[in-house]
């Protein structure tokens, strides 16, 4: 709670819940607390290794990556009157990769519930999503190889949050765009 100025001091509540069951109860929850809801972000994900050789894997990475964040939509439209929704995909999922590919298909899927969530819940809704790129390293390990990916990222350089922060601003500040996938990725996704 430090993280945030004294003038939000009895406007930040944090809300912990179990996602995979009954998911539905974190949007009861915060309605509940004397707030006006008026966005979601569905950020909740898995990123491990495994691939469609595995179905029980798939159909654990589809549910927390997929599944879930529809299930949470559908709480928030029939819990508030209008607002908006941002899925958080990933900007490096189209090339088929064997090591991923669970948690790759999943991004797929979630980017395509975007555009069927849009079409669905407007006009009272927008529903967009972010699709990062390079941010953070995934492990600590992963140092040498995060510094690496700069050279196959067109604008030659990994990114940072702050501009994950932009364009989170710019889709809750504008009422106009709906159905949109923004990479904020450098390029990234043009190479694959």
């Amino acid at each position: 709670q430090s993280l945030f100025p004294p003038e939000y001091k009895n406007r930040v509540y944090f809300i912990q819940q179990e996602l995979q069951t009954e998911p539905e109860n974190l949007i009861k929850i915060a309605a509940s607390h004397p707030v006006t809801l008026c966005g979601l972000v569905n950020n909740a994900s898995i990123f491990e290794t495994g691939n469609l050789a595995d179905i029980d894997h798939l159909k654990k990475i589809l549910n927390i990556n997929s599944l879930i964040p529809a299930i949470l939509a559908n709480a928030f439209t029939t819990t508030v009157n209008n607002g908006w929704i941002i899925n958080i995909t990933d900007a490096n999922i189209r090339t088929p990769n064997s090591r991923f590919q669970n948690y790759r298909i999943s991004k797929l899927i979630l980017e395509e519930l975007t555009k069927q969530l849009a079409f669905l819940y407007a006009p009272k809704f927008r529903v967009n999503a972010i699709a990062p790129g390079a941010m953070l390293p995934a492990t600590h390990e992963d140092q040498q190889y995060f510094k690496q990916l700069a050279e196959k990222i067109p604008l030659q350089s990994t990114g940072d949050i702050s501009s994950l922060v932009d364009a989170y601003e710019f889709l809750v500040k504008t009422p106009y765009i709906t159905g949109e996938i923004i990479h904020i990725d450098g390029g990234w996704h043009l190479t694959n």
